[in-house]
């Protein structure tokens, strides 16, 4: 008798613990520790995932800074790439796959703008944990903006100063931490994108080659903003920036909301946007894509291209043979490429 209580309390206490760890870890992935950061902290951590597979063939890209970008990335660490990645379709099939291409295609349309279309400056809208500005090769003279609301960019540089504080070279020479003209390549700008005026705030900083080819990137932003304040941010960097000037602009398919069905396994898509609501970040604005190119031509943006996330899947993960089947492709954001054009 007294073995079987004992094989029972046991049973009960083991079945306790795994709900708890089932729990922290969820939390863990999705960033709900802190709400301020959690979006940020969420892609940080897919970022970081890249970095895990030991054969630098089968990366997207390297980010070595993603890692101090939240806490607990030990445990990814110390997992590995395999089992960080089983915990991740567990939890969640297909988001890995949205943002970590998300990340690689965005990377390579700004060598590309900067190959081919001489951008000498770029601003990132909303950049959250991006390490772009120090991860990537860029031209020595290259101007990085990146642009926040004030809690989540206070928070990133106390995590960039901790880089710096460990003697990377790379975070020294670039970040730029008084937004000093001389300084380094990576400048800092804090905003409130529903009240403030961008191009004013960015005039202010004395910053910008107004004459010189920018890239705009607003990657996973519009999708948490009203319509009328994307286009309120995107009208400001118009009217200062010049012709030909490339916008980087990922958006939310109107289908997410009228018929998610069609972007996904109707359950994950449901998931996916509670999950979005419980961070205080929820998703409020989608377009079709004639609507999304619409929008953009009548702020004075010619859409070069529209990419699908199974577009991505063909292109970066088919190679590698990290491809999902078709059936578990979350198509809950597409990728544009866009100029601005000579006149309205």
């Amino acid at each position: 008798y007294l073995s079987f209580s004992f094989n029972m309390l046991r049973s009960v206490i083991l079945v306790v613990l795994v709900a708890i760890f089932a729990i922290v870890l969820r939390h863990y992935i999705q960033g709900g520790f802190q709400q301020k950061d959690g979006t940020a902290m969420g892609v940080a951590k897919i970022r970081h995932y890249e970095a895990l597979h030991k054969d630098p063939s089968k990366r997207l890209y390297y980010d070595p800074y993603a890692q101090h970008m939240y806490p607990g990335s030990f445990i990814q660490t110390w997992l590995g790439e395999n089992k960080t990645r089983r915990i991740y379709d567990f939890v969640f099939k297909g988001v890995l796959e949205v943002l970590t291409t998300r990340t690689k295609w965005l990377d390579e349309e700004i060598h590309k703008a900067i190959r081919y279309n001489n951008a000498q400056q770029m601003v990132i809208l909303g950049a959250g944990y991006d390490t772009r500005g120090f991860r990537l090769d860029l031209p020595a003279d290259f101007i990085v903006i990146e642009v926040d609301q004030p809690d989540v960019q206070a928070l990133k540089r106390q995590k960039l100063q901790k880089i710096f504080a460990m003697k990377d070279k790379q975070v020294a020479s670039r970040m730029n931490t008084e937004n000093q003209t001389n300084g380094g390549i990576v400048s800092f700008l804090t905003i409130d994108f529903n009240q403030d005026d961008i191009g004013e705030k960015l005039l202010e900083m004395n910053l910008l080659r107004l004459a010189k080819g920018t890239i705009i990137v607003l990657e996973g932003v519009t999708q948490y903003l009203p319509k009328s304040s994307t286009a309120t941010t995107l009208a400001q960097l118009r009217k200062i920036l010049p012709a030909q000037s490339i916008l980087l602009v990922s958006y939310v398919p109107q289908d997410i909301f009228e018929n998610p069905a069609k972007c996904g396994p109707k359950n994950n898509i449901k998931k996916l946007l509670k999950g979005a609501e419980a961070t205080g970040e929820p998703w409020i604005s989608g377009w079709t894509e004639d609507g999304f190119k619409f929008f953009l031509g009548e702020l004075g943006y010619e859409v070069l291209s529209d990419t699908t996330i199974s577009d991505l899947n063909e292109l970066y993960l088919k190679p590698l043979n990290r491809h999902l089947d078709e059936s578990d492709v979350l198509s809950v954001e597409r990728y544009v490429v866009a100029v601005i054009k000579d006149s309205l």
